[in-house]
This record gives C-alpha cells, sequence and structure tokens, in this order.
C-alpha cells in the first residue's frame, strides 16, 4: 500500500508538473502575441520591427582637468 501511495504521487506530481508548464507557455506566447505590435516608421529604409544584436559602441571619451575641484589649503 505504501508503494502505491508513493507511485501515485509520484504520477500526480509530474501530471501537475507538465499542466503548468504548459499553461505558462500558452500565457507567454498569448502576451507575446498581444505586446509585439508593429511600430510604423518615418522612413521606409529602417526596420523599426528589428531586433539589432551585437557589435561595437563607440568609445566613451572621459577628459579631466588637472586642477583639483576642492584645494586643500
Amino acid at each position: 500500500m505504501r508503494g502505491l501511495s508513493l507511485l501515485i504521487a509520484t504520477i500526480l506530481t509530474f501530471g501537475y508538473g507538465f499542466a503548468a508548464q504548459a499553461a505558462m507557455t500558452v500565457d507567454r506566447a498569448e502576451t507575446l502575441r498581444r505586446v509585439a505590435g508593429t511600430v510604423e516608421t518615418a522612413t521606409p529604409t529602417e526596420d523599426a520591427n528589428r531586433v539589432w544584436y551585437g557589435g561595437m559602441l563607440a568609445p566613451i571619451t572621459v577628459e579631466v582637468t588637472a586642477e583639483p575641484k576642492c584645494p586643500l589649503t
């Protein structure tokens, strides 16, 4: 009897996990479908719906003056 209850509990746990995963997948797909609308662009050459990954950013240059901001006398 102990083995049967353990087997049933294991099957129910996996079943509930599968049902939760399926519900989250459907919910995520519906949210992406609702949120991912198209954006109208001013010029037809650029694609506002395209996601850009990678590349190099321009280097950031920081200039510092030689004189201190808070001189101690």
